[in-house]
């Protein structure tokens, strides 16, 4: 088949856009928290590193240039976090990467305590945000975790 030079372009343009379509398509990948270590203590402000396991449920590697995530706890907003490097997951694959998240307990320490008490059982907590991946055309993935503290995932520096 013999065609026009425009035509060509606009295949060729369609065919990217196609492409770039597919891309989209990503999967959420699935993010657990592995274990929290307090690294420092002020009356206002607490700082965790936050070890978090990654499954990529996607069949291509998953190249993550950022993640951000708010973390609450009973409910109340008690964090933010940032990953602090770049990482990539395999296709099909797991990893695990540190998150640093900065708190100010000293402002929801009431309302968060008497929730603890109210329920008489370890805090639940949820975390949101977004992966960044590292690709051109793909846009951020939202990502959403719930679950309830255990002890064994505390841990002291």
């Amino acid at each position: 088949m013999n065609w026009s030079r425009p035509a060509r372009a606009l295949a060729l343009a369609v065919a990217a856009l196609l492409s770039g379509c597919s891309l989209m398509t990503l999967k959420a990948p699935s993010i657990t928290p592995e274990s929290v270590m307090l690294t420092d203590l002020r009356l206002d402000q607490q700082e965790f590193d936050v070890r978090l396991h990654v499954d990529n449920p996607n069949d291509r590697p998953l190249p993550i240039k950022s993640v951000t995530c708010t973390l609450e706890v009973e409910g109340i907003e008690v964090g933010k976090a940032a990953s602090a490097a770049p990482f990539n997951v395999p296709a099909l694959g797991s990893t695990e990467f540190d998150l640093h998240v900065t708190t100010n307990f000293a402002s929801s320490v009431p309302n968060l305590l008497r929730r603890v008490l109210e329920r008489g059982q370890l805090p639940e907590y949820h975390f949101s945000g977004w992966v960044n991946p590292d690709e051109a055309l793909l846009p951020p993935i939202p990502f959403s975790k719930s679950g309830q503290i255990q002890a064994q995932q505390l841990q002291l520096q």
